[in-house]
Formats: C-alpha cells, structure tokens, sequence
C-alpha cells in the first residue's frame, strides 16, 4: 500500500469571524522555531505540523477561488518538511464534496485529515491515532478531544469498554457527551464510501453536505469504525473572534512561549 496521505479542507467562508476579511487559516496563533528566532505561527500550520509529525510527508489543502492567500503563504510547503498540493472547491457544498475532490489521488493511501482551524493537543495525536488504526484494523478511526462545547460540535458516544463508534452527532442541541471528534483517519474502503455517498447525494440535489453524516453512513454499512480518545486532550476552536483569544492566551502565556516543532 502507498504512503501516508493528508487533506486539510480549508475552503470555508469564515462567516462566524464576519466582518473580518483574510483568511482564518493564516490568523496568527501560537509561535514556532526558525534557526533560532521566534516567528508567528498562522493557524494551519498547526494541522500540518501534527501531520507531518504522524510520518506524513504529502498533504492536499482545498481551498476556495477567494483562499489563494493559503497557497502563497504555504507554497510547496518546503519549510514545513512536507510536499503540498492544492484543489479547488468552486461551490460550497460541504466538507465531504472537499474532500471528495482529492479522492482520485487516494487510491490505496491511508488518509488523515484535520481542520485549518482548529488547534489540538497533544501534538502526536495524528502520530497515535494511525498507530491505533492500524492495531485495530478500523477502516475509519477518529480522534476524540474533550470539549466544554460539545452542542456546537460533533460528539461520539463509544462502546463503553471498547473503542467502537455508537453514534456521531453533528450539533445537537443537547450532547450526549461533552467531547467531539477532531481528526480523522481512514482506509480505502471509506474513500470508496465516501465516494458513493457524495455522488449520490449530489444526483439528488442534495445541498450542503456534512461530515457526520458520512461517518454515520460507514457505520450503517458495517464499516469499523472506531475512536481514539485523548481524555487529557484538548480541542481549540479558532473559527470566533472569542476562540482566537481563548486559544492565544493558551498558546501565547508564560511557559506556552517555549518553541513548537516546525
């Protein structure tokens, strides 16, 4: 089987950061080391970094026509020790047609993906999660994060006793759980999933489509999925104005200030 494969869907408006204009993905949080100097880190670099600290070296990014600040900001992605592609989401119609768009360069990839906009911990959670999907022989393994905001997120309630996905729920209005999945890895045999389900649902008109759904729909077709919990985690929204000042007090106090890895 090929290499390792990362996606990073990052074609969103940013509407919940309205009337600010540039790209949520380059919002500047936290700092990284370079020869010897401290430099700002832009938010999706952080995505990046822990994928590429999980042994990947090729990552696609999927951007709208208004995000190519992203590309001239990453370009081939050198600096960060990895080789970056681009893809081209024209019309919003949800985070699976995003990554749906780079199916046709899975074949035979086990793939992980994570948000431009979000901030976790710890920093080998990509690297612990493909260990556990390959010890579980999952064809789709999600990486679980507490939150105090689950209603505004997707919790996962798991199998007590086991890691096997019960149910992913994509905002309710009251959670079941107080955690929500935050990253993600999968085997061929999703992409093949995902594939079917966002092709049927764009033949019948669907609109915009989510995530949740798909994962929901790997578990009605007796895929196995399972989830990692990282109990002592954390998850960090920067998509408000409220988490970009939550997350840079975490990152950006006292001993936060020591350098990241690159």
């Amino acid at each position: 089987m090929a290499g390792r494969l990362g996606i990073v869907p990052a074609a969103g408006l940013g509407s919940r950061l309205s009337p600010y204009r540039a790209p949520k993905e380059l919002i500047q949080v936290g700092y990284r080391a370079v020869d010897g100097r401290m430099l700002p880190k832009a938010a999706v670099e952080h995505v990046l970094t822990a994928m590429r600290g999980g042994g990947v070296r090729s990552a696609f990014l999927v951007l709208s026509p208004a995000k190519w600040e992203v590309f001239r900001y990453l370009g081939s992605g050198s600096q960060l020790d990895m080789e970056l592609a681009y893809l081209c989401q024209e019309t919003m119609l949800g985070m699976p047609h995003a990554l749906d768009l780079a199916a046709p360069f899975m074949t035979d990839r086990t793939v992980c993906m994570g948000m431009p906009d979000t901030i976790l911990a710890p920093e080998d959670c990509f690297a612990r999660l493909f260990d556990f999907h390959e010890a579980t022989g999952a064809e789709l393994s999600l990486g679980v994060f507490p939150t105090a905001t689950a209603q505004a997120l997707a919790p996962v309630v798991i199998e007590p006793g086991s890691h096997r996905v019960l149910a992913v729920v994509d905002k309710p209005a009251k959670p079941p759980v107080a955690n929500t999945w935050g990253i993600a890895v999968w085997s061929p045999v999703f992409t093949e999933l995902m594939r079917a389900y966002v092709a049927d649902r764009l033949r019948a008109g669907r609109g915009e489509l989510l995530l949740s759904d798909v994962f929901v729909a790997a578990m009605t077709a007796g895929l196995r999925v399972r989830a990692l919990s990282f109990d002592e985690g954390e998850y960090h929204d920067i998509g408000t104005p409220e988490g970009v000042m939550r997350t840079r007090a975490r990152l950006e106090t006292g001993a936060e200030l020591t350098p990241q890895p690159t």
